[in-house]
């Protein structure tokens, strides 16, 4: 069975201790020594595999780690291309499954309506990127796109780019 969320089980310094605290679909460790260097987790999808995701650039390419709000997300998503393949976000805690109807309708965004403000203060006229909006607010990428979908879809203050602009937002010309 799919897990839906990730469950915290400590901080390591080396990589292979990590192994006998993972036990089900989820349970993540955090390897540390000096700086952030993985996250390794159970592969939620139930294969049982253990994923080492590289937190630390100087080494590799490497996913971003955030902790907001005592909510933990990994940017971008973790998309296995061995194994079972799966395609998933870390969001808040709360694991995204990238080919589900659902999406992530179940994950919660505090102060939302406070970051869609926030996000609104930055926009201009010029095309941004999510991923910008968020480095400039230094919050989690995935709670800024959902605030500029939102404020796109419902709010009709800001334009979605479509093609080679997906995930970019502009203020509508009209707005401001």
């Amino acid at each position: 069975m799919k897990a839906t969320r990730i469950r915290d089980k400590g901080k390591v310094a080396r990589r292979h201790e990590a192994d006998s605290l993972l036990k089900c679909p989820g349970d993540f460790v955090l390897v540390e020594r000096g700086v952030l260097r993985s996250f390794v987790m159970v592969c939620p999808d139930g294969c049982g595999e253990k994923l080492a995701i590289n937190l630390d650039p100087r080494t590799d390419k490497a996913w971003r780690y955030y902790k907001k709000r005592n909510q933990i997300s990994i940017f971008p998503s973790v998309w296995r291309d061995t194994g079972c393949q799966s395609h998933f976000i870390i969001w808040n805690h709360s694991i995204v499954w990238c080919e589900s109807a659902e999406g992530d309708r179940d994950v919660v965004v505090e102060e939302e309506a406070e970051l869609r403000r926030l996000v609104l203060e930055i926009c201009t006229d010029e095309w941004q990127a999510f991923t910008l909006l968020a480095e400039r607010l230094d919050e989690v990428p995935w709670d800024v796109n959902r605030a500029c979908v939102y404020l796109a879809r419902n709010a009709g203050v800001l334009r979605e780019g479509k093609g080679d602009l997906r995930g970019h937002f502009k203020l509508l010309s009209d707005h401001g």
